[in-house]
């Protein structure tokens, strides 16, 4: 697989020109790279979107390989700690809202949690890392980048890093898999959060196949078992 490009969205305390951040980002380009099929090849090779003439479906490739790939390598060779928490403490205070008509005061109940992170790290300087790799939907890519701009404004972290496919890459996925085509009408406003950030860098990286191909015998990467593929086997039948 390749490294696309890395979209600076909002840089406080200029962590992109430290060394720390350079030394990140070249271990987790290496941990991409080194996502290939076949295995063992050092390219990423896929087959490309076909439609089935009989269910007139889409057979696309599923994702799951891809992330347990970057999983491998990030954590066995790079050293990173996979679904670990950052510390959330405090992070429950509401801020002062109010209810219409009456304007009273009011705090709506948290009843739901961030979750964890696909993949931290601490440099040897001490700069926390927290980086989500893409495999939901559109609106994962949003709630993975709000939960890194709210940790960061928390300085629970210093550098967040979502990384998604390529348009072009997303054609040949799984149907509505998050990609930087459909994130992109709101970069803006996670640029403007960087307001409310004393210290800290927020980052799209953006990756893409090294090929495609249309042999037929070629095999699709197998899709996993959650809700759009589930659907989309259901419409073959």
């Amino acid at each position: 697989m390749k490294w696309l490009r890395t979209i600076v969205l909002f840089d406080k305390g200029d962590l992109a020109s430290a060394k720390d951040w350079a030394e990140i980002h070249e271990s987790y380009t290496r941990a991409i790279s080194a996502i290939d099929h076949p295995a063992g090849t050092g390219r990423l090779v896929l087959r490309k979107k076909r439609r089935d003439p009989e269910s007139r479906q889409w057979d696309r490739n599923g994702v799951g390989y891809l992330k347990n790939r970057f999983f491998q390598h990030l954590v066995e060779h790079e050293g990173w700690e996979a679904e670990a928490e950052v510390d959330l403490q405090n992070l429950q205070a509401q801020p002062a809202l109010r209810l219409f008509p009456s304007l009273e005061p009011y705090q709506e109940p948290i009843t739901s949690a961030f979750g964890e992170f696909d993949f931290v790290t601490t440099t040897p300087r001490g700069v926390r890392v927290a980086l989500e790799w893409e495999t939901g939907n559109i609106s994962s890519s949003h709630r993975s980048l709000n939960k890194l701009s709210i940790v960061l404004a928390a300085q629970k972290i210093h550098v967040g890093v979502l990384i998604l496919p390529s348009r072009d890459l997303y054609e040949h996925l799984t149907d509505r898999i998050g990609n930087i085509g459909e994130l992109s009408p709101y970069l803006g406003m996670w640029h403007g959060m960087g307001a409310t950030i004393q210290r800290g860098l927020l980052v799209i990286t953006v990756v893409e196949h090294d090929e495609l191909t249309d042999d037929p015998g070629f095999p699709y990467l197998k899709s996993g078992n959650d809700g759009r593929s589930r659907e989309g086997r259901q419409k073959r039948k």
